[in-house]
């Protein structure tokens, strides 16, 4: 066991041991993944919102397929089912207990077996949390999308890919860094934060919406898309600009959901 204290360690150094422990840790989580029950829950994911989708598309009469507001309600149902619910609870499910699981396993002290062990550890399992919940939801926009009645298939694909991305690292920080703080009860106080904070707050037209992940998603939706609020929300300016950023590219806001990211990581980096 190393006993080289962090005070004494440059910055620099700290970060390199950090980065090199790591790929063990993801390497070692993926062999674990592939487990019937973790394949079950993955399948899972993708067949719900799948089903779905292709359910309520065969079910749109005819005559209303090719219309604006045909486009507008599935770009809005897609992003509902994939980058909102599914990638929110496959995070939930997978990042928020990361700590937990350790503790109830009483493998968390062999952490310290390794210099830099538990913020490796904590960043090898958010990293492959990240990656199931992200293959999850691109593999089901990609079986679904082809069945919509979408005006540019093609867009959407790239729009809901990219925001199934954006939302597992970000929903993965955020829950891993309520799983540090809280190690017991962690999954219910996260999905009462998700379903308060992200499920209702984010829809508020007011600046408290302004403070979710779910509201830099939508916002970079509806411009990616070209969705306008105005033509679907028709009421006072207030509750029209409220749903989704000024940012008129999107950019911005992928820029944002990169920060909150990178800002609840190193919380939780610091906290564990």
């Amino acid at each position: 066991m190393s006993t080289e204290s962090n005070f004494d360690t440059p910055s620099g150094e700290i970060v390199s041991r950090l980065m090199r422990s790591i790929p063990g840790v993801v390497d070692y989580e993926l062999s674990r993944s592939f487990t019937p029950s973790r394949l079950a829950m993955f399948v899972l994911m993708v067949a719900i919102p799948t089903a779905l989708l292709i359910s309520v598309a065969n079910l749109t009469p005819q005559r209303v397929r090719n219309e604006q507001e045909t486009n507008f309600a599935f770009c809005l149902l897609l992003f509902f089912l994939i980058p909102q619910l599914l990638t929110m609870l496959g995070m939930l499910v997978l990042a928020s207990p990361i700590v937990h699981t350790e503790l109830e396993g009483q493998s968390w002290v062999y952490s310290l077996v390794r210099y830099q062990g538990r913020r490796a550890l904590l960043l090898g399992k958010y990293i492959v949390a990240v990656l199931w919940t992200t293959c999850a939801g691109i593999v089901s926009a990609s079986i679904a999308i082809p069945f919509l009645p979408l005006e540019a298939p093609l867009r959407t694909w790239c729009t809901i890919s990219l925001l199934c991305v954006l939302a597992s690292i970000a929903y993965g920080a955020l829950f891993s860094l309520i799983g540090v703080i809280f190690q017991k009860r962690v999954m219910v106080i996260s999905f009462i934060y998700a379903l308060v904070a992200e499920g209702l707050l984010a829809w508020i037209p007011a600046v408290i919406n302004q403070f979710t992940i779910s509201y830099r998603l939508r916002s970079i939706l509806f411009r990616w898309q070209n969705l306008s609020v105005d033509r679907y929300f028709q009421s006072d300016g207030m509750v029209r600009n409220g749903m989704v950023a000024s940012d008129p590219t999107g950019w911005v806001q992928i820029g944002w959901v990169v920060g909150i990211t990178a800002g609840l990581l190193l919380l939780a980096l610091l906290l564990i």
